[in-house]
């Protein structure tokens, strides 16, 4: 009984031996297949806990990148229609000067007009870009939605809103990835500060409207001045607000007119009977901008007051192209940002993967020695196994 309790004992014992050794075999060709010195946390429980952080900080780089590639994209498209809309814009205000030329004909008009028309057209299909992914590029957060349409009465209106979209390029980086279409197109600062002028002129006028401005921002009374010329050539105004005369004297074309908070100034040649109305406005639209050039080009070449009001709309157009390239600059400044983070995260994914490859790549030449040595190890075990388990009393009966 002794020694068969002995017997049994040798031979699990050789036989766990054996199976030890088939273990750390397979590890090493594990090992050697992968490449990789730590395939579980037993292999080596510290490592393993930088390996897993490694990991998960190099999965949340590659979001990060994924997301700079999609809002690059997205820039770079709206980029490239805002840019175009400045070409737009600058013909557009081209032609609306070559309107104000009095030697020009009634045909010259219509083919100036022809052109105009088309240049709105394409100025619309711009404002209504989308992006790749079949996104409206200027309609805010709506981005399914077209921003811009026209009504029946010819006027463009917004369907969008006037929120920023955002992407999330780090962990504490957010980049705005678009430009609401009111505040691109719509939300323009009027060049003739903050009053929209409306002529009445007599024929022969050359007067205009240099700037209006009031500090009042309560103030929102409808103003009108009105000059005369005397025999001798000197020049008075009236000033009106809201109906009623509140201003009168002697013009002085290097002092302007000053009433109150308000200041306007002339330039040009007026004659007796000239009046320009002054409607608050701070900002304008480019859309009314084409749609008023359009409007104004039936009108006749010899209308002063038609033909002022195409100098209007030329600096509008001036305005607008000014305002588009601000815009198209602080694009060019987000795309910036993102190839900059970009070039961030790549570098460090470098530092990542350097220092996981410490923590987890095999170093091949030991890894073979040590295979080897695990292999005649296994050897020995089967020849004992071999040996154990012949190993009875009835051999030597």
């Amino acid at each position: 009984m002794i020694s068969r309790i002995a017997s049994f004992h040798n031979y699990q014992s050789v036989s766990n031996d054996l199976m030890r050794q088939q273990v750390k075999l397979q590890d090493n060709q594990d090992q050697l297949a992968t490449g990789k010195r730590v395939l579980t946390s037993g292999d080596d429980p510290v490592a393993s806990i930088y390996i897993q952080n490694f990991s998960q900080q190099d999965k949340q780089l590659d979001q990060y990148i994924d997301s700079i590639t999609l809002a690059r994209n997205r820039q770079t498209r709206a980029e490239i229609a805002i840019d175009d809309a400045e070409q737009l814009t600058d013909s557009a205000k081209r032609k609306t000067m070559e309107m104000i030329n009095g030697s020009l004909s009634d045909d010259d008009r219509t083919a100036h007009r022809q052109d105009l028309k088309g240049l709105y057209d394409n100025f619309m299909n711009l404002v209504n870009a989308k992006d790749e992914s079949g996104n409206f590029l200027f309609a805010g957060t709506q981005s399914s939605k077209q921003p811009f349409y026209r009504d029946g009465a010819g006027s463009v209106r917004y369907a969008g809103d006037s929120y920023h979209r955002t992407a999330q390029v780090a962990p504490a980086v957010e980049v705005q990835t678009s430009d609401p279409g009111d505040e691109v197109f719509m939300e323009i600062k009027n060049p003739f500060g903050d009053y929209q002028p409306e002529y009445e002129l007599e024929s022969g006028s050359l007067l205009l409207l240099s700037n209006a401005t009031n500090s009042n921002d309560t103030d929102i009374s409808d103003y009108a001045v009105t000059f005369n010329v005397d025999d001798n050539g000197q020049t008075q105004y009236e000033l009106m607000q809201n109906g009623a005369v509140v201003s009168s004297g002697m013009y002085s074309p290097q002092d302007g007119i000053q009433f109150g908070t308000l200041s306007m100034r002339f330039e040009g040649e007026m004659l007796d009977g000239d009046t320009i109305a002054l409607e608050r406005q701070d900002s304008f639209n480019i859309f009314d901008a084409f749609k008023r050039g359009i409007d104004l080009s039936h009108e006749s070449i010899f209308d002063a007051s038609a033909t002022a009001e195409l100098h209007q709309v030329t600096e509008q157009f001036s305005a607008a192209f000014q305002h588009l390239n601000k815009v198209r600059s602080e694009v060019g400044t987000r795309l910036t940002t993102l190839d900059r983070q970009e070039s961030m995260h790549r570098d460090f994914k470098l530092v990542l993967n350097r220092s996981l490859g410490t923590m987890e790549d095999l170093d091949y030449s030991t890894a073979v020695i040590e295979m080897n040595e695990n292999l005649l190890a296994l050897q020995a075990s089967q020849q004992a196994f071999s040996k154990a388990k012949d190993l009875t009393l009835f051999n030597y009966i």
